[in-house]
């Protein structure tokens, strides 16, 4: 490398993506923990039902989250994001190995709780049996991935405080820092990926007008956003590891773009459960019309963001209900026998409105037929007579 001239050095100095890699990490963090507070507040306010296990666990991540954001802003006041010929070794390094080890522990810890929110989301939303294996199989690769990967950055070195302490490395075993940021950004992005792409053919079979499908879908997969962010991040990690002669400037980058990550996933986890809010806060929100009829009543309250998809079957004649929620969106299915006795059976919204399908069996010579023929008796785009009534939607809870 060149000597630097006086001019070069002096103007290398001015350099710090610290006061931005601070910024950023507070304005995302501060972002996502309104989400999640907003979140809570629907929940509360608005939803008929109990905090549940996917709200617990995206709790969780938000605090992990914070304490990721407070070891990221003591990691550039110790120096992170200035060039490493200013940072002064080895008492600046260590600092900075110091609160980057924390970070990464607390970083991959949040990212994990978010995506079991999410697949815990998915579970309450999609009753299809077809939905279970899936679900459990991606909740076990996520889960198994979280655990394995808390250890490896535990004790990347040993001992462990070798990770921030330099001048014992040489006596040290520890995985290369290449190595382990490369395998966690990879499976992150499969782990994100896994998620997205997981109610993607429960939501495309479900019987519903293909432009509110496509809006279904569009909330339940806006993950794909997050792995996006999860490939720019990668990116900062491969021009880390080119130049980390110079690690403190260019671990500035890969710093922010963690940050942006874990509270992005953190909103995009939240963002399905505050259209009760939004619809409270702006009238008319996600109402619709169609040549049924269908809409929305603005004098009723919002009901919950998500109902259940999925088909239960419990007798030979069943009624395949297909309900609009309040808020203008078809997402619930559901069956229930002729005079199905509800007496124990909670009470989960009301004013809202239902078309029927009725499903029939038939048999032959006293066995059960092995086809089965589904006649639809109401036909909302041949029809404009179609009966709509007010009922009240019930599920196990």
């Amino acid at each position: 490398m060149e000597a630097l001239s006086p001019e070069q050095t002096a103007a290398l100095a001015k350099e710090n993506l610290g006061p931005m890699t601070k910024a950023i990490v507070i304005a995302f963090t501060t972002l996502a923990f309104v989400c999640v507070c907003l979140r809570m507040f629907t929940q509360i306010k608005f939803l008929a039902r109990a905090i549940g296990w996917e709200d617990y666990t995206i709790l969780i991540s938000m605090v992990l989250s914070l304490a990721t954001a407070v070891f990221q802003v003591l990691q550039a006041n110790a120096g992170n994001g200035r060039h490493a010929m200013f940072v002064p070794f080895p008492e600046g390094t260590v600092r900075i190995l110091r609160y980057l080890y924390w970070s990464i522990i607390f970083y991959n810890l949040s990212l994990c709780f978010t995506k079991v929110s999410i697949l815990l989301q998915y579970g309450r939303i999609f009753t299809v049996p077809e939905m279970r294996i899936p679900l459990h199989i991606v909740m076990g690769i996520c889960v198994v991935y979280g655990i394995a990967l808390l250890f490896t950055s535990i004790f990347s070195c040993v001992p462990v405080r070798a990770y921030w302490q330099v001048l014992e490395q040489a006596d040290a075993i520890c995985i290369p820092n290449e190595v382990l940021w490369y395998m966690n950004a990879s499976l992150n992005i499969l782990c994100d990926l896994l998620v997205a792409i997981l109610p993607v053919r429960v939501i495309w079979k479900l019987q519903i007008p293909k432009q509110q499908k496509i809006a279904l879908m569009a909330i339940l997969t806006i993950g794909w956003f997050v792995c996006v962010v999860s490939i720019l991040r990668l990116h900062a990690l491969i021009v880390l590891v080119a130049n980390l002669d110079d690690s403190t400037w260019y671990s500035s980058t890969t710093a922010y773009w963690s940050a942006i990550e874990m509270n992005l996933t953190i909103v995009c986890a939240s963002l399905p459960a505050l259209k009760p809010l939004f619809i409270n806060i702006i009238p008319g929100f996600g109402s619709r019309k169609g040549s049924g009829g269908y809409g929305t009543n603005s004098g009723r309250k919002p009901s919950l963001g998500f109902g259940t998809i999925g088909l239960t079957k419990h007798s030979r004649h069943t009624v395949a209900d297909e309900v609009e929620l309040e808020m203008g969106r078809t997402i619930s299915t559901r069956a229930y026998p002729s005079g199905n006795d509800r007496s124990d059976i909670g009470v989960y919204g009301k004013n809202i409105y239902i078309s029927r399908q009725f499903e029939q069996h038939f048999e032959g010579d006293g066995q059960n037929s092995d086809s089965e023929s589904q006649k639809e008796l109401v036909d909302t785009e041949r029809h404009k007579d179609l009966v709509r009534e007010p009922v009240t939607v019930y599920t196990n809870r």
